[in-house]
């Protein structure tokens, strides 16, 4: 009793606290040494080996996203973009049959879905990330791209988890990206009418356009997507060099990482160190950025500076931000509650090797009301240095239950923050005061974050 008091006490007084080794760990649900494509018949799988279309040295798996499901359980998803060719599918369930290389993988929502390989485009292509609503369904954003080649245009996608069918498509126009140029990689969902009142007709889709530079809304009541575009949303050539786990490799991708708090949303570049954040009232507005996708600038401010980049991020229900960091390798946490600074990042007990480049990460409520943090790791440096090793494990999905550093958190809030109203001004942005100015002008302090980014940036992911 006396220990566990000792250790609340110290994590509510110490500015850069550390969670106790006694919190849980980082579990590793399904690791591969290489991706195992699994099939529902045998002529499936005949139908990609003669299409030169099963290559499993060539995937990369990218993304997780879980479906606690009241009648069909637990059901993960994964996504192996089409970076290359001999990838059979781009999206995939993760079965509990293994063999030598690791878990079998099974096509979704069937195999007919992705055999086309970009000739036909009422099918999926390639897809990087998904999201998961609390409506039961599946939002996917299909880029179209394969090899860097634009087979068809970018569309999202919105599957039924109750049937597993298509409930609805839109095609982007070809005002809202450019061909091969446009990657979109990251989309979140907000629903603004969740059940049980709710209908799940107001949802909102924010992607992340991760080469040329934007973000894309789509708007589920008009039907339509807009384009934003801000210098925050560019690659800092200052950080374009990346160093994880002894091996460097440069990597100039604009934003890539995307989260919300229901009132801003957070994002950053994949080559950069900062925070960035924007009103959700503003960018929701599509009037605004009609006649000009850079309207209103100084609505969008840097709220944060990490200690070193990062690729994928989440955020719970409580407004703590989780991420990874390359160098060095962490998992780590910001509270809302502090000045996003590197003093204030919350390292979360995790093993580095596990976690060596985080691409794909979700928060998710179990049903047991637990919400949990779910990443996908897959080694992206040794890809990128083509020094992959399918002797070794190199990808994993990993999960970590997030309620005792949420009872850590409110406990730290109710010691140390009780009767400030300064708490009260991280509500909506999670920064600090002394970040406030960056809406009234004065960018001098802020990174060139587009000066010398170029169309030369490399997709990884």
């Amino acid at each position: 009793m006396w220990r566990a008091f000792f250790v609340t006490l110290i994590l509510a007084l110490t500015p850069h606290a550390i969670l106790s080794a006694k919190t849980r760990k980082v579990e590793v649900l399904y690791e591969w040494k290489q991706v195992v494509y699994g099939f529902a018949t045998e002529e499936d799988r005949q139908d990609a080996i003669d299409n030169d279309n099963l290559v499993p040295e060539n995937a990369t798996p990218i993304d997780v996203a879980v479906d606690y499901h009241s009648k069909k359980g637990k059901r993960v998803f994964t996504t192996t973009p089409r970076f290359t060719t001999g990838i059979p599918y781009t999206l995939a369930l993760v079965t509990d049959k293994t063999e030598e290389n690791g878990p079998v993988l099974l096509p979704y929502p069937d195999y007919s879905w992705h055999n086309s390989n970009g000739s036909n485009c009422e099918k999926i292509t390639s897809v990087y990330r998904v999201a998961i609503t609390e409506c039961n369904q599946m939002i996917l954003v299909d880029t179209g791209v394969i090899d860097d080649v634009q087979h068809c245009p970018p569309q999202l996608l919105v599957f039924d988890l109750n049937t597993d069918t298509l409930s609805h498509r839109y095609v982007f126009d070809p005002s809202i990206y450019i061909d091969v140029a446009s990657l979109f990689i990251t989309p979140i969902a907000i629903v603004n009418d969740p059940p049980p009142k709710g209908s799940c007709s107001k949802v909102k889709v924010y992607v992340a356009d991760v080469n040329f530079h934007g973000l894309v809304i789509y708007d589920s009541e008009l039907d339509a997507a807009w384009r934003i575009e801000n210098r925050f949303m560019y690659p800092d050539p200052d950080y374009g060099l990346f160093s994880i786990a002894d091996e460097k490799f440069f990597l100039m991708d604009g934003i890539f990482g995307l989260a919300s708090d229901g009132e801003q949303l957070y994002f950053h570049p994949l080559s950069t160190i900062y925070e960035y954040a924007v009103p959700l009232s503003v960018i929701n507005n599509r009037t605004i950025f009609e006649e000009d996708v850079e309207a209103v600038p100084l609505a969008f401010r840097r709220v944060g500076e990490r200690s070193s980049p990062c690729a994928a991020q989440a955020m719970d229900s409580q407004n703590n931000l989780y991420f990874v960091t390359f160098n060095p390798i962490k998992l780590t946490r910001w509270s809302p509650k502090k000045p996003y600074t590197p003093k204030n990042e919350l390292d979360i007990p995790a093993d580095p090797q596990l976690i060596e480049f985080v691409s794909g990460m979700k928060v998710h409520k179990n049903k047991a009301g637990i919400e949990e943090l779910w990443m996908t790791s897959n080694r992206f440096q040794k890809i990128s240095r083509d020094t992959l090793d399918f002797n070794e494990v190199n990808f994993r999905l990993l999960r970590r239950p997030l309620d005792d550093i949420q009872k850590v958190s409110s406990s730290n809030n109710s010691h140390r923050e009780s009767g400030s109203s300064s708490n009260k001004s991280h509500s909506e942005s999670g920064s600090s005061s002394d970040e406030s100015s960056s809406e009234s002008g004065s960018s001098s302090d802020e990174s060139q974050s587009e000066s010398g980014s170029s169309s030369d940036e490399s997709h990884s992911d």
